[in-house]
């Protein structure tokens, strides 16, 4: 197959989730597809791609506007854009980069990354196209709305109006909207009636990702990962300090916290005046910690997307013990995978267990084993190379209507 991927974002460096989700599906499918890639350039790494020059057929970089027409986009699309990013990502280049681009390219599939692309779908095209909503966002700021101060609950659910309404137009345009685990997507199909979902699973790489004989696991030490500004990390840590954690201490005297993530709030740093807890901010690299502790932890209690941070544990023989809404997008089997507590004295039960080493080996095992096998990056490719080929051998390949587009017409007797 021809694929083209259209990214908000380069995909390297591989900084937020969406760019290592897009970089890893660019690697497996170009081994047996020919793919291009069409991103904003960088503001600061313009020239630097890492690999992906070797696996696309063609990348093409585009400028972004200058700062002070982003502002004005940002300003002149408030009321109509339903958040500030879609406005921020404003452009005629891509636009019209992404026209030309389809109109001459004769592509099998074209996927369009996250939420902020699907303002570059040209009206005019008819061939299959996925839209990769990862996390559903209008889903996502409605689940978070108890996080958020009361005060403030009335705006976010305005904004997830907005955003829903948008989505909702967007995604009738979209061969399939895809998500990064089945539930979401079942659920999105419940809002979004005239969407055809489905869903790709997260991926991690098991070698990157694995238990380390040099490292010696370390008495009594637990682990929580994650970016510690995001919201709903900041209500987990508020969680398991303030309702786990003092039971956990009462029965294990060696029981000592670490928070080890980028940016920590001040609601994180707080939980630092206990002694028996570390508050890192951001660190190099997270596996030389979740190679010393002996558990690591996921106390989240907002149901969306996937947990990879209960991925990158488990891969690393690091026995996990999460929330129901931790293993939301995870699907593993608690008892056998991790374990899975809501109530805090169950949770705090089962982080003791653990630390006393009950079960510790059989999780440590089985939870590796589980990573290998269902969210390897191999595994994800695979279903989402399943799911374009089906778009492509379903597709009616209409003729493209003409269009005109700035001083150019496009379109007339090519392909799909």
């Amino acid at each position: 197959m021809k694929l083209l991927f259209v990214s908000p974002l380069s995909p390297y460096p591989p900084r937020l989730g969406s760019a290592v989700i897009t970089l890893n599906h660019i690697r497996y499918l170009s081994t047996r597809h020919t793919v291009d890639l069409i991103a904003f350039a960088d503001r600061k790494k313009a020239n630097d791609l890492g690999d992906l020059p070797r696996w696309c057929n063609n990348v093409e970089l585009v400028d972004r506007p200058p700062r002070w027409q982003v502002l004005l986009y940002m300003i002149g699309r408030m009321t109509r854009d339903p958040v500030l990013d879609i406005s921020r990502f404003r452009s005629s280049s891509m636009s019209e980069a992404v026209d030309r681009r389809l109109a001459d390219g004769n592509y099998d599939a074209v996927l369009f990354q996250t939420l902020l692309s699907a303002q570059f779908r040209p009206e005019w095209y008819r061939g299959p196209t996925i839209w990769s909503l990862e996390d559903p966002s209008a889903l996502k700021i409605q689940r978070m709305l108890p996080m958020y101060p009361w005060y403030s609950r009335l705006l976010h659910r305005s904004r997830s109006d907005r955003l829903q309404r948008y989505e909702r137009k967007q995604a009738s345009h979209f061969g399939r909207v895809t998500f990064v685990n089945k539930e979401d997507a079942l659920e999105y199909k419940c809002i979004v009636p005239q969407a055809s979902t489905d869903w790709v699973p997260h991926g991690i790489d098991p070698e990157a990702y694995r238990p380390c004989e040099e490292e010696l696991r370390r008495e009594g030490m637990i682990v929580i990962t994650g970016n510690m500004f995001h919201i709903p990390n900041v209500d987990a840590v508020d969680f398991f300090c303030r309702d786990v954690f003092p039971l956990v201490c009462e029965q294990v005297a060696s029981a000592n916290l670490w928070l080890v993530g980028a940016r920590p709030a001040k609601r994180v740093r707080k939980w630092a005046n206990n002694p028996r807890v570390k508050v890192t901010g951001s660190v190099l690299d997270i596996r030389p910690y979740l190679h010393q502790a002996m558990i690591s932890v996921c106390p989240v209690r907002l149901a969306i997307g996937t947990q990879t941070k209960i991925l990158e544990a488990l891969a690393c023989g690091t026995p996990v013990v999460t929330t129901s809404a931790g293993n939301h997008g995870v699907g593993a089997s608690s008892g056998e995978h991790l374990h899975v507590a809501d109530d805090p004295v169950q949770f705090a039960s089962k982080v003791v267990d653990l630390l006393k080493g009950i079960g510790w080996h059989d999780l440590s095992r089985n939870g590796r084993k589980f990573v290998e096998d269902n969210f390897a990056w191999s595994k994800s490719a695979l279903r989402l190379e399943k799911i374009l080929e089906q778009l492509a051998s379903t597709s009616t390949r209409n003729l493209i209507p003409s269009v005109t587009y700035g001083k150019r017409t496009y379109g007339g007797d090519k392909g799909h």
